[in-house]
C-alpha cells in the first residue's frame, strides 16, 4: 500500500510539472502528455483496484 502512496504522489508531481510547463510554454503537447498520463494511471489504478478486490475474495473463501 505504501509503494501504491508513494506512485501516486510522484504521479502527481508529474502532471503538476507538466501543467506548469503547458502554462510557461503554451504548448499543447504537455497536455497531451498528461492527458495520457491520466489514462494510464486511471488504468492502473482500476488493475490495482481488481487485485486488492479479488485478493479480499480468495481470502474469504
Amino acid at each position: 500500500m505504501i509503494v501504491l502512496r508513494g506512485f501516486a504522489l510522484i504521479a502527481l508531481l508529474f502532471l503538476l510539472a507538466l501543467g506548469g510547463a503547458y502554462l510557461a510554454t503554451r504548448d499543447r503537447k504537455y497536455l497531451r502528455i498528461a492527458g495520457k498520463t491520466l489514462q494510464v494511471l486511471t488504468l492502473v489504478a482500476v488493475a490495482f483496484a481488481l487485485f486488492y478486490l479479488f485478493e479480499r475474495v480468495l481470502l474469504f473463501l
